[in-house]
């Protein structure tokens, strides 16, 4: 609602030709301004996603962002992250050592043993002058995809590391992106950081946002906890900035089918090289127009029967792209065969 988009992309489709402007990088032109920088931290950042959301409602709202901060133990994403936001002061060390803390007791009875500490020589200069703290905490441990440690693993501690921070550094906006299965956690993460962050004072709202119930085509879920300082006032509740947002879902030709037949001389269009036994098994989907792999034509492992039935399937062209994973350009990890093409999904088209 803030910003304008160029006439010639409109239609009656508004919030349509709104995402079809930003995937062909067509930057919003804001009907307001202010002087106001929005200075960011980001813990667990990657290549930066949950901070482009970010950056993309400064822009909307007519406000700078500027972020300061940035830390990933993946050396290559921060270089990425860099590259798409800049950032002061880009770090590819662990968290843990950022800030000096120990939480005693779990959910309810959760508490700080002691007054959080910035201990990060940089950072501790930036107490008291950050807006928000971003955090994507690791998901691997609280993913359905993990059969091994599932709600019983030690990086599911790691998200216990955003409150501590946003107290120490007296951050008064938090945003935190997890996978859904968060809530599950054996060691009660989540209500723990609830406890800690309301001891802090700081009101909170929560709950899962479906990005196909935005308009997005695709079904990916994600559990947000958002925190604010009281003296602020209290974050807007999630359920309605998804009702806000509520519209139709879209499907994937709606997204990619302009990219059919794109050029493959360069990195986000070419295709990946596949074996005999992944062009044999998307063969057979297409000769007989089918979207699930027969239990025949998988690997031996499958062949009994597998409770993964999408893994080598192709994707509907009516409907919405399940969650893509880093996974996308191999058949057997997910569907993520084209619709309409022999292949599997570009980079581009993920």
């Amino acid at each position: 609602r803030g910003s304008t988009i160029p006439m010639d992309v409109m239609g009656d489709d508004p919030l349509g030709d709104w995402w079809r402007a930003y995937l062909h990088g067509v930057r919003p032109i804001s009907v307001t301004s202010s002087e106001t920088t929005i200075r960011t931290a980001e813990l667990f950042c990657g290549p930066g996603g949950l901070a482009q959301g970010a950056k993309q409602v400064c822009r909307e709202l007519g406000h700078g962002f500027l972020s300061r901060f940035a830390i990933d133990n993946d050396a290559d994403a921060i270089d990425v992250y860099n590259l798409n936001h800049g950032t002061e002061y880009p770090s590819s060390a662990t968290v843990t050592m950022l800030v000096d803390y120990k939480v005693r007791g779990r959910r309810g009875d959760a508490r700080m043993a002691y007054q959080p500490e910035v201990i990060d020589d940089r950072l501790s200069k930036m107490v008291g002058e950050l807006d928000l703290l971003l955090a994507g905490p690791p998901c691997q441990g609280h993913s359905n995809l993990n059969n091994h440690t599932r709600r019983d693993d030690d990086r599911n501690e790691l998200y216990l590391t955003v409150p501590a921070l946003a107290i120490a550094a007296k951050i008064p906006m938090v945003v935190i992106e997890n996978v859904t299965a968060v809530v599950h956690d054996n060691s009660g993460v989540v209500e723990t950081a609830k406890k800690l962050f309301d001891d802090a004072g700081y009101d909170m709202t929560d709950g899962v946002l479906k990005a196909d119930r935005l308009g997005w085509p695709q079904t990916r879920g994600r559990y947000f906890l958002v925190a604010r300082l009281r003296e602020y006032g209290p974050p807007i509740p999630l359920e309605e900035v998804a009702a806000s947002l509520a519209d139709k879902p879209r499907n994937v030709m709606w997204a990619i089918e302009d990219l059919i037949g794109a050029e493959t001389d360069d990195e986000m269009n070419r295709r990946p090289e596949l074996g005999p036994d992944n062009i044999r098994r998307i063969d057979w989907l297409f000769d007989n127009d089918e979207y699930d792999l027969a239990l025949d034509q998988r690997p031996d492992c499958h062949k009994d029967g597998t409770t993964y039935s999408a893994v080598y399937g192709r994707m509907y062209p009516d409907k919405p792209a399940p969650t893509l994973t880093t996974g996308f350009l191999t058949p057997g990890r997910g569907r993520y065969v084209h619709p309409t093409e022999r292949r599997v999904l570009t980079p581009r088209e993920a």
